[in-house]
């Protein structure tokens, strides 16, 4: 199923990941992960909706993501997200993609300085 994918280059992007299988999740996250939920992402997006992201991305040194950052509230506590994140929806134990990533893709990119990167890698 297709979810949003923001990039740590600002670039916003439609991918297919199967949630049922944690190696796919792995796959477009590129390592392990771990899911992230505030206020502020809730705030935006509503309930139930949060972050995956490389866990490990420190350790292997990835740049600072942005919206990433703004989303976690870096500025308050100082803990950056770095590397790639993209948005899953909470259902039950279960994650799956956000309804609507279309509609809320172009909201995101009509409210955020993002670039849209098509699916066959043509930017925006």
């Amino acid at each position: 199923m297709k979810t949003i994918k923001v990039t740590t280059n600002n670039e916003i992007l439609l991918v297919d990941v199967n949630f049922d299988d944690y190696k796919d999740i792995q796959r477009v996250i590129s390592g392990h992960f771990e899911p992230m939920h505030t206020r502020r992402i809730e705030s935006y997006f509503g309930p139930g909706i949060i972050l995956i992201v490389d866990e490990e991305g420190r350790l292997k040194g990835l740049p600072n993501n942005p919206l990433g950052c703004y989303f976690y509230e870096t500025s308050f506590h100082g803990e950056p997200i770095v590397g790639d994140f993209i948005l899953a929806k909470v259902v039950g134990e279960d994650w799956t993609a956000p309804d609507e990533v279309v509609e809320l893709m172009r909201s995101m990119l009509r409210t955020f300085n993002l670039r849209e990167v098509k699916e066959d890698g043509e930017r925006s």
